[in-house]
């Protein structure tokens, strides 16, 4: 409903149109009638109204008058007047002041409602026309923010970016241009991004373009003269919109940086490397920027691979010695690793599960492998691929290492005897290794030749060499009883490379030279059979 305003020195007139008109039916609401002019601005000043129906000669301000002040002050509002012959002439000079149209006195209901029906549709157009450009204007920042994201996307040919570029009246011509996508550590909502990409506009200057992106971050455009001036600064701006965006909103921000584009119908391939930096945010990287070219360069030059470098060892050897600070250094070197050689993140996910297996490993064959030791385990595991960063694996790693540690040490009394158990079962299974060592057997155990000594004679009552002795005279007896082999075939069996060594060893455990030992058991072997026989 358009709200109209009545306005005649007659108060006949007056009451006659206001009650002969069917108002609600021609789609108006009679807000009221004034006297003149003057008491009409007032009402309007508390009031405002779409159509005002005024005479022409009224005191204080007349109706030519009240038309000029509503052209002056209110646009929106439109004006019929109600004039007779003898001044209409007068009347016309009203076009100046936009006056919708004129009825002529003596005025009847069919004239008055044709002009009304008029003005409707007029009105009608009008507000049609408001309403599509108030929600244009509206929308202007989305649909310009929008356009900007299309760009990235690579959706518009050259000619079509010059004709969005005047529509949303953005001046950016440069000689090369580059993309960065910022991305706070902590995902703003739509709001928030809204005023970080607000902020950054704000102080970043014309040469930069920064806007709200699809993915819980901000893109920046930036342009330049040449590309090394270009290259040059495109950390500086980035670590500049970091620090405004952290001192204002209190969360550090990642900036990707893609590679240099010599024209704007390029800027969608600048963003797409870019984007392939995003698999690195978790790394944290110092001051948090990631540069395309910088990593373009180390992927040509490098496989990205880690280091072993016996890492598991190390970390098994410093849990088993409750060396908790030796973990941590070797922790901490993964995460410098990574940074420096742009590891991506499931491998080093990989890495970390392969250090938390070898100590359950090393666990298991002591036989100390508690129920709630084993679900952590397999708890960090599987929750490695879901941490974000970086430093969220590295602290789930040592939580579980700080473990192994306390439970290391709580079994440490039993450990002598299953290290010891071990290191005879390793005998059985590799006395024909000639080159089997104390050494040797102390580096599979990850355990100290000292501490390993004690412990195996605590348990054996024998020293490591002993043992292994007799394990293989053990075994050069059961070849020469059941076998028709040399003695310098049982030697090599047995683990001796040099066959007199060998026999010197075996005289010096038996009394016997093999020979010997051989005839004698033959010897009672025949009397045996001789025996059972008769």
């Amino acid at each position: 409903m358009y709200k109209v305003l009545l306005v005649d020195d007659e108060i006949l007139i007056r009451e006659r149109i206001s009650q002969r008109i069917p108002w609600e039916s021609l789609g108006y609401e009679l807000k009221g009638t004034c006297e003149n002019g003057k008491e009409a601005i007032e009402f309007m000043e508390r009031q405002p109204v779409d159509l005002v129906l005024t005479d022409i000669c009224m005191p204080y301000v007349d109706g030519l008058e009240l038309a000029k002040y509503l052209y002056e002050n209110e646009k929106r509002t439109k004006v019929v007047i109600i004039t007779g012959y003898d001044e209409f002439e007068y009347a016309k000079k009203a076009v100046e002041y936009r006056v919708l149209s004129y009825v002529l006195k003596p005025v009847t209901s069919v004239e008055l409602i044709e002009k009304l029906e008029e003005a409707k549709k007029i009105l009608d157009s009008e507000e049609a026309n408001f309403q599509v450009r108030t929600y244009y204007e509206g929308s202007y920042p989305l649909l310009k923010n929008q356009f900007l994201l299309e760009l990235s996307k690579g959706r518009f040919y050259e000619e079509g970016i010059e004709e969005k570029l005047k529509e949303f009246h953005i001046d950016f011509q440069g000689e090369c241009y580059c993309v960065a996508l910022l991305y706070p550590r902590i995902h703003p909502d739509k709001k928030e991004l809204s005023h970080m990409a607000s902020l950054i506009a704000r102080e970043a200057g014309e040469d930069v373009l920064s806007f709200e992106g699809d993915d819980h971050n901000i893109i920046l455009y930036v342009k330049k003269k040449n590309s090394s001036e270009l290259k040059k600064d495109m950390a500086f701006i980035c670590e500049a919109a970091a620090r405004w965006v952290e001192h204002e909103f209190h969360t550090p921000v990642f900036s990707l940086i893609g590679t240099c584009v010599f024209r704007l119908g390029g800027i969608g391939f600048s963003y797409e490397k870019a984007m392939e930096l995003k698999e690195y945010i978790y790394l944290e990287r110092d001051q948090g920027i990631y540069e395309w070219d910088k990593y373009q360069k180390y992927k040509l030059s490098a496989q990205g691979m880690i280091c072993e470098n016996d890492r598991e060892k190390r970390i098994v050897l410093a849990v088993r010695s409750n060396l908790s600070e030796e973990v941590q250094r070797e922790i901490t070197s993964i995460r410098r690793e990574c940074r420096v050689r742009w590891i991506p993140k499931n491998k080093v996910v990989v890495l970390y599960q392969s250090l938390i297996l070898a100590v359950m490993n090393f666990f298991e064959r002591l036989n100390i492998v508690d129920d709630a030791f084993l679900l952590k385990e397999q708890e960090i595991i599987s929750g490695l691929f879901g941490c974000t960063y970086i430093s969220e694996m590295e602290k789930k790693v040592l939580e579980f290492f700080q473990m192994a540690v306390e439970l290391m040490n709580s079994n440490r009394g039993n450990y002598g005897d299953h290290q010891a158990i071990a290191a005879l079962e390793y005998i059985n299974s590799h006395y024909g290794d000639c080159d089997l060592s104390l050494q040797e057997i102390c580096e599979k155990l990850a355990i100290s030749v000292s501490y390993f000594s004690s412990a195996f004679k605590n348990y054996t009552g024998m020293t490591f060499v002993e043992a292994l002795t007799k394990k293989r005279m053990e075994k050069a007896m059961e070849l020469m009883e059941n076998t028709s082999l040399r003695t310098y075939e049982i030697a090599e069996k047995c683990g001796y490379s040099d066959a007199n060594y060998f026999s010197n060893i075996f005289k010096r455990t038996t009394h016997m030279t093999p020979r010997d030992y051989v005839r004698t058991r033959m010897n009672r072997k025949g009397t045996y059979e001789s025996q059972n026989q008769v």
